[in-house]
């Protein structure tokens, strides 16, 4: 029997969602009963590369309200429901430390829509900011942010971090560790395959 196809989609913004897609591959590649992992870009992404999957997880870089590559991968709905094992995970620079765990739920629901993405585990990590590769509009707007920020009486730990990572030309707060339970996930999906 073929080993499963686990195919790992990513929209990513400034590297950090490619990060946790490479990281997600090489973890699963290491587990006795390897399943084989593709990785793609979401814009490289086809029908068939979709429908190959036993297990399709995607991945997307949150930001401003939007999640990376969102509205290309609706265009392949079609596609993302032939494959039963689905998951989702979304990388932002504060991630759950200050996002509601439901409000970046609502998100993937949003993007994806529930028929896709509803019922189906989502995971939420911290990234970081690389103003050299920033767009004019994100920077832009990350101005405003960080003068809001720095306005407020009472700036929590985040609010410093954004700030700093502004002010320093970008910050790095990815952790390996914490695709463990994407992992897990992915291991009772191979299991259920076996």
């Amino acid at each position: 029997m073929n080993a499963p196809t686990v195919i790992i989609l990513f929209g990513s913004t400034y590297g950090h969602t490619e990060r946790y897609a490479t990281w997600i591959a090489e973890d699963l590649r290491a587990l006795p009963q390897a399943p084989t992992v593709e990785l793609s870009p979401v814009a490289e992404a086809t029908d068939e590369l979709i429908e190959s999957a036993d297990i399709l997880i995607v991945g997307a870089s949150y930001l401003g309200g939007f999640l990376t590559g969102a509205p290309t991968l609706r265009k392949r709905r079609e596609a993302m429901l032939t494959v039963d094992r689905r998951l989702f995970y979304t990388v932002s620079f504060n991630g759950t430390e200050v996002y509601p765990r439901s409000y970046l739920d609502d998100r993937v629901m949003k993007s994806y829509k529930a028929e896709v993405a509803g019922d189906r585990p989502a995971f939420h990590f911290r990234g970081g900011l690389k103003m050299s590769e920033m767009s004019k509009l994100h920077k832009t707007a990350l101005t405003g942010v960080k003068t809001a920020y720095k306005l407020k009486p009472r700036q929590n730990e985040y609010d410093k971090q954004l700030i700093e990572a502004f002010e320093n030309g970008g910050a790095d707060h990815t952790n390996r560790q914490w695709i463990d339970p994407l992992v897990d996930q992915v291991k009772i999906y191979l299991e259920e395959l076996a």
